[in-house]
């Protein structure tokens, strides 16, 4: 690679983590930089590595000569950070301004006018919609630009396998009351809540919204509309079955109260770690967020017309209906919403909410993009053929790794670029051996670190990821993925290197003889075989590794077998401790602890002690008491819960991390395997170094609503 590509994904990967969505406002520029000219040779970073001692602070250029060009014609825009052209003449920032720029202090200028898309003030002009400013908050959210401030205007052609692949759509509209931040490291950010505050030794979470926020129908939006969600959504059994745990503390749920229109306190019995993160960052959108069916507020004025508590002659089957996304006539607080769809049609149309609430750096209101058109295609190999034929503008979700190569053949062709998102998953294939399991003797052969050791160290995880990922992924033992806060070089891949004789020097010392056929026994001499199980609908991928692990462990004097069966079969099974090593992939790697299941026995999904899980579950009624080790990880996570400083939590977390790695309690093999994204040529602002997870509703992080298209 060269350094000019490589300083490309550095500098991507730089802005996301310095243009926070929420910053509101700007320093000013000190103009005691330096006049340059482009020479031969001459990159951002090489420049930033000579003034400031860093050719990681090439940002800074690439800003603040932004914002000279911008007043003085005198200097060149930069438009792509990795193109400059000889003979340019740029501003190099002070090394002042560039240490603020890299501590994050920088925030957008100042407002004084807001614009709008001229589909938009047509409608003004016609009097069918009130002024930008009267549709606008007071504070709206100021977007920053990945690359540049947009265009408006037109339409953006995705795949979507139809109504049960309702992320496709869900994601680009990520709007919540706190938001995930682009850099993953960074903490929950502002949303449709401009501000929030602890109190009562975090007790008690105020919540201060935007004044002014309306909903796509023009009604305001409230805490009215959060009570409404909370007493007749949450808290309705012919709804929901029960309340979410993040709003349940000690067996109490949480109680509102209302201050004002736009501010409410969250009440609860004690400190509320989750609240934050899991309630308002995750689960923090519009109800239901299609199947998942959790959220955070409704339209009160639409929904209560259509619910029994209302409504004698309503159901809630209606309800359900009106509800639901896929009902165009649903208001909504996104960006887009969905204004065409039935069932037969070939698409899906969302067209832009006029009500939206965030504007960009120079007060124009988003998004950019008028509609998104949604083709209706059966499976993710007509997505692929879609892309590959130049017809989607800019889509991840479906598009396959082993079509990289021949996205990039075709780029030109269907002018487009293809580029790799990194996946959240710390490992593609996981191995669980089960310190549950029902075996006795099993249960402490498996309990045994050593024993772990061993196993991991025999298997090559370099060629499994030359065989199933392309050569691609990284091979790793760690929970987490390299872009997560909790991420810990020092035990990336701990014993994970490839050593078959330490293996079996390892399973010496575990006091494992060996037979007379070679293969390894118990202590008592009574035959010792490892049964690993999986899903037998995988692709060639996870089974090839599966296979190939198998072979690893035999080639130590470990009798292993492979059994495979559907998922229906083989899920309830690992579930109910019945599997010795279940297999799975161990996504969750960025935001782990909002569903800790990979890092300890959190229920029974975690398959490394499901009956641990279990007892950790139901707080000790079911399952089997764990063993030391494991329950100091669960005390942790109850420290974690009850915790509500941000440093503090991160402490703990990384402390799980780090126990559960150093443990050996998963056995991983290669992760972070990427996936293509493709974008149009003519399609910006879109992230090229990016960690993709549902947890953060990749691409909801990059602030969809500012992506644009050039007319084309």
């Amino acid at each position: 690679m060269s350094k000019k590509l490589f300083s490309l994904f550095v500098l991507i990967a730089l802005l996301l983590s310095l243009f926070p969505a929420n910053v509101v406002a700007a320093p000013a520029l000190q103009e005691g930089g330096t006049t340059y000219t482009v020479q031969k040779d001459d990159w951002l970073s090489k420049l930033a590595d000579k003034e400031y001692g860093d050719p990681l602070a090439y940002p800074a250029i690439f800003y603040y000569n932004n914002l000279m060009a911008a007043k003085d014609d005198a200097f060149n825009s930069i438009a792509d950070p990795d193109l400059i052209e000889i003979g340019w003449t740029i501003y190099l920032p002070t090394a002042e301004e560039a240490a603020s720029y890299m501590a994050g202090e920088v925030e957008a200028p100042a407002i004084t006018e807001y614009n709008e898309a001229p589909m938009l003030a047509e409608m003004v002009a016609s009097g069918e919609l009130p002024s930008v400013e009267e549709r606008l908050p007071a504070e709206p959210l100021v977007v920053m630009p990945i690359e540049s401030i947009g265009q408006y205007g037109g339409t953006w052609y995705r795949g979507w396998r139809g109504i049960n692949d309702f992320h496709c759509y869900g994601r680009i509209n990520y709007e919540p009351v706190l938001r995930w931040p682009r850099d993953p490291r960074d903490p929950v950010q502002p949303g449709l809540a401009k501000d929030w505050k602890w109190s009562d030794g975090g007790k008690t979470l105020t919540l201060f919204l935007r004044e002014g926020l309306k909903w796509s129908d023009g009604a305001p939006f409230t805490v009215d509309d959060i009570i409404f969600w909370w007493e007749d959504i949450e808290n309705d059994p012919d709804i929901t079955t029960a309340p979410h745990a993040e709003w349940v503390v000690a067996g109490e749920p949480m109680e509102l109260e209302k201050v004002d229109d736009i501010t409410i306190q969250l009440k609860f019995a004690g400190p509320n770690g989750l609240a934050e993160t899991v309630g308002l960052a995750f689960h923090g959108n519009q109800w239901p967020l299609g199947f998942e069916r959790f959220g955070f507020f409704a339209p009160k004025h639409y929904l209560e017309q259509f619910h029994p508590k209302y409504n004698s002659d309503a159901t809630y089957d209606l309800f359900e209906e009106k509800a639901w996304e896929y009902n165009t006539e649903r208001p909504s607080m996104t960006p887009w919403r969905i204004t065409e769809w039935e069932a037969g049609a070939d698409h899906m149309l969302a067209t832009r909410n006029p009500y939206y609430w965030k504007v960009d750096a120079e007060g124009n209101q988003l998004p950019y993009i008028d509609e998104v058109y949604f083709y209706l295609v059966e499976d993710n190999s007509v997505i692929n053929t879609l892309a590959l034929g130049g017809k989607i503008d800019m889509q991840h979700r479906g598009m396959q790794l082993a079509n990289y190569p021949v996205f990039l053949e075709n780029a030109e062709a269907g002018d487009y670029e293809a580029f790799l998102w990194t996946n959240a998953q710390a490992s593609g294939m996981t191995f669980f051996p089960n310190q549950s399991y029902t075996d006795e003797k099993y249960r402490e052969l498996l309990q045994n670190a050593t024993f772990r050791q061993a196993l991991s160290h025999a298997i090559d995880r370099d060629t499994i990821n030359d065989v199933g990922w392309l050569g691609q992924a990284v091979p790793r033992t760690i929970t987490v993925v390299r872009d997560s806060a909790l991420y810990q070089p020092d035990i990336e891949n701990i014993y994970g290197e490839y050593d078959p004789e330490l293996a079996q020097s390892l399973l010496d010392e575990v006091g494992l003889p060996v037979g007379g056929d070679g293969m390894r026994t118990f202590p008592d001499g009574s035959e010792l075989i490892l049964v690993i199980e999986g899903n037998s609908q995988w692709g060639q991928t996870e089974l090839d590794a599966i296979e190939l692990v198998a072979e690893y462990w035999r080639a130590i004097g470990l009798n292993t077998s492979v059994e495979l069966t559907t998922r229906d079969l083989y899920w309830p099974r690992a579930g109910a401790n019945e599997v010795m090593i279940a297999t799975w992939t161990t996504d969750r790697g960025l935001v782990p602890m909002i569903d800790p299941i990979y890092q300890f026995p959190f229920d029974e999904r975690s398959w490394m002690a499901p009956a641990f899980g279990i007892w950790y579950k139901t707080e000790g009624a079911e399952g089997d008491e764990p063993t030391p080790e494991l329950k100091e990880l669960m005390d942790l996570y109850d420290q974690y819960r009850v915790t509500v400083d941000p440093d503090e939590r991160l402490a703990i977390a990384k402390d799980i991390v780090r126990k559960t790695t150093e443990h050996l309690n998963v056995i991983q093999t290669v992760g972070m395997a990427p996936a293509p994204t493709i974008v149009k040529n003519y399609f910006h602002n879109v992230a090229r170094d990016h960690t993709s997870d549902w947890l953060i509703m990749t691409p909801g992080t990059q602030d969809p609503c500012h992506y644009w298209m050039e007319p084309h």
